[in-house]
């Protein structure tokens, strides 16, 4: 189906102050130099650390992946790009649908964020949808280990995945650059195309390049396909025997060797408009992307009464989801000349999604999600040893689900704060702190029951705090820090007001509109030091939940065709386990650490600008339900990985062996998952050619051995498992 959107208020809004804001003569300074060309062709790399500057963000464990490393690790999902890095998994639900768990945080407590402003799909909705990004497109992605509740609200009360697109140019480039990909393999092709150029302003002096701002415009468009066949396995999709231990039957049609109805396709362009002047920028963008893909059977169960197939369907009907959002974002920044105020930044977005749930082509439920969002943010110093930054903070959501399967009301959801992070340095220390104010409201429409009636929902308001305190301490060449977070979120619209059969996770569910506010209270210990050529870094955490919410399984069946709740079940493909939404004080402790050794002698001429390295890096997590004395469902297995990373002359090569333990506390309910290993190797060459083109051409190969890996942290892991053996080849052009 097509779904038609526009921007006839937003965009008469926005587009004025494009220009309103392209020349203020009054607030000029000298902004930071740009990168010279030399430093822009510089290899990136991958990032693991804590917060080490003046920043917006508070200070605590992150990992950045940019350039060639991120390039190399860009799956088809969000998830299953940063499924290897430390504190993060992939909550799979099959190959198309991966969202990341961090610190076994997921959902509605982890924020994914697109140019500074939120995703504003569903993902956080259901474990069947999923994030609408294109890592490959990304020229960064951040993840915060940690609440980031401070900036983003409650919905960041596990931690925050930024991806950053460049899509709203801060620079106007020197030139015109191009950037072209394509890859074939695993299965699956993808192309993509990246412009950037500009102009107007006047020339810079000879030689005076680096030290003067470019004024004028710039502007950016990217485009991209990718189209994947159906996810090859090594053994059978289905796990029987762990079926039945769940569901005490087993229901749908096994296949050895692949995951039925497991194809996506995706398609996507933006463009985007900068005015830059001498002390900042302003510019709009708008982008569009659509995703198509298929739900392992299994994943739902849509014999909604009929007690038989009717005559001429597939007895396992192909489930689809297509999905499509538009987005419009407005960003600013002005630096002042002043003493104490240094920079106004503001953002403005408009977002509106779409997706279809399909069954054998016919549309049966459709999901909506259409929010306004707006930041208004001004970065200040009161001395040389102090910065901050002081924020302002509103989103408007009208969220609807209407259909065969709308177990969620419409609901509009209004929120506002206002936040402080302050930070002071003096000598070895810095000191951090973050405040924020939320006020946020519910009001919700009458929802139908399953059974006819319509229930009335009440509207709920909240009001709630957030606190972050960090102190870091320079030891020589490293550092040790204490991070403590005091974090609370406002409970999401389908913990609210869920009302019915949801088929995406095989599950009837109740709502709780009595729920409280949930709060966590974290610590976070983190130690860096390096030794010449050896390096470590390591965090210790553990978070203390007060009313966590969770669902709670009921024991007890919702049989579709009769329309009835039941104690036991006959056939698994009519039944539902019921849950119901419930809180209790929760814990979860554990920690992460990579000890990495430098293995070249950088002191010799003949390796300078060679690196090879040794890494052994693993995690732990543990989450526990206090008063059921349980452990928390769904959570990341324990794991361990060596990594082999070589860089010499053109040439750049990396081996990862990750290990990963069975799941032996899989929660109230679920299954344990075994032990697997998997090996991922990359090859890649980069050369330059005449006229400023730069060509690479790699190979990418990931569970190289054709591990059978069962995802302990997915609803389809009896269903669906990771794909097996892939292999791709790609090429780059840059110019």
């Amino acid at each position: 189906m097509n779904a038609k959107f526009a921007y006839p208020r937003q965009a008469k809004l926005l587009l004025p102050l494009t220009f309103l804001l392209h020349a203020p003569a009054g607030w000029t300074q000298n902004p930071p130099a740009a990168p010279s060309t030399t430093e822009a062709q510089a290899l990136p790399t991958v990032k693991l650390q804590g917060r080490q500057q003046r920043s917006s963000e508070l200070a605590g464990p992150s990992t950045q992946l940019s350039g060639d490393e991120l390039r190399n690790k860009a799956s088809a999902t969000l998830g299953a790009t940063l499924q290897d890095e430390l504190g993060v998994a992939n909550s799979s639900f099959g190959p198309n649908v991966g969202l990341p768990i961090i610190r076994g945080q997921g959902g509605s407590r982890v924020k994914a964020l697109v140019g500074g402003g939120g995703a504003h799909d569903a993902s956080s909705l259901s474990a069947d949808h999923g994030v609408m990004v294109e890592s490959a497109l990304a020229q960064s992605i951040t993840v915060h280990r940690g609440p980031s509740a401070i900036r983003h609200g409650g919905d960041a009360i596990g931690g925050a995945v930024e991806i950053e697109y460049g899509r709203i140019p801060e620079q106007r480039p020197q030139g015109l650059k191009l950037q072209s990909e394509a890859r074939a393999g695993g299965g699956g092709t993808l192309g993509l195309l990246r412009a950037q150029g500009g102009w107007g302003g006047p020339a810079s002096p000879e030689g005076s390049e680096a030290a003067k701002p470019r004024t004028g415009w710039a502007w950016h468009l990217d485009a991209h396909g990718r189209r994947k066949e159906e996810a090859r396995i090594p053994a059978w999709a289905i796990d029987e025997e762990a079926v039945k231990q769940q569901f005490f039957l087993v229901s749908g049609r096994n296949t050895w060797g692949h995951i039925p109805n497991s194809d996506a396709h995706s398609s996507g362009g933006a463009t985007g408009l900068s005015t830059v002047f001498d002390s900042g920028y302003a510019g709009v963008s708008a982008a569009k992307l659509r995703i198509n893909y298929g739900l392992p059977p299994g994943a739902h169960s849509h014999n909604h009464g009929s007690g038989s197939t009717p005559p001429g369907e597939p007895a396992e009907p192909a489930i689809r989801i297509q999905a499509e959002q538009q987005r419009l974002d407005f960003k600013s920044s002005i630096k002042f000349d002043s003493a104490w105020a240094r920079e106004l930044k503001l953002h403005l977005g408009d977002t509106r999604y779409r997706h279809d749930e399909l069954n054998n082509g016919l549309s049966e439920t459709v999901f909506r999600n259409e929010v306004q969002e707006g930041r208004l943010e001004l970065e200040h110093s009161l001395a040389p040893a102090h910065w901050g930054s002081l924020g302002l903070h509103v989103q408007n959501r009208h969220f609807s689900a209407l259909g065969l399967e709308a177990f969620v009301p419409q609901t509009r959801i209004a929120s506002a704060a206002l936040y402080a992070i302050q930070g002071l340095k003096l000598e070895d220390w810095t000191l951090e702190l973050g405040l924020r104010a939320d006020w946020r409201r519910s009001r919700p429409q009458p929802q139908a029951s399953s059974f006819g009636i319509e229930v009335l929902l009440p509207e709920r308001r909240f009001t709630f705090g957030n606190l972050s305190l960090a102190l870091t301490r320079k030891l020589g060449d490293g550092s040790v820090s204490l991070t403590h977070w005091r974090a609370s979120r406002a409970p999401d619209v389908q913990e609210l007001y869920a009302l019915g059969p949801h088929i995406a996770t095989r599950t009837y569910d109740f709502g709780n509109s009595a729920l409280r506010l949930e709060t966590l209270r974290g610590w976070n210990l983190a130690l860096r030091q390096q030794w010449g050529g050896l390096s470590f870094q390591a965090n210790a955490f553990r978070y203390d939940s007060e009313d966590h919410i969770y669902q709670r399984s009921l024991g007890v069946f919702f049989a579709a065709e009769k329309k009835q709740f039941r104690a036991l079940c006959a056939q698994l493909d009519q039944c539902l386990p019921v849950t119901r939404y419930e809180q209790d004080h929760a814990h979860f402790h554990g920690f992460e650490a990579e000890l990495k050794q430098e293995l070249l002698d950088l002191s010799t001429e003949a390796a300078a600008g060679d690196s090879l390295q040794l890494s052994l890096l693993g995690d732990r997590l543990r989450g526990r339900l206090d008063r059921l004395g349980q452990d928390v469902p769904r959570q990341p297995a324990p794991r361990w990985g060596l990594r082999l990373e070589l860089l010499r002359g053109p040439w750049q090569a990396e081996l990862r062996r990750m290990h990963s333990l069975a799941q032996r506390h899989p929660g109230e309910n679920e299954t344990t998952t075994a032990a697997s290993t998997q090996w991922h190797a990359s090859l890649r060459w980069t050369g330059r050619l005449q006229a400023g083109l730069q060509v690479s051409s790699y190979l990418l190969g990931r569970n190289l051995t054709n591990q059978e890996v069962r995802n302990s942290t997915s609803f389809l892991r009896n269903y669906a498992p990771e794909p097996g053996r892939s292999i791709e080849l790609g090429a780059e052009l840059r110019y």
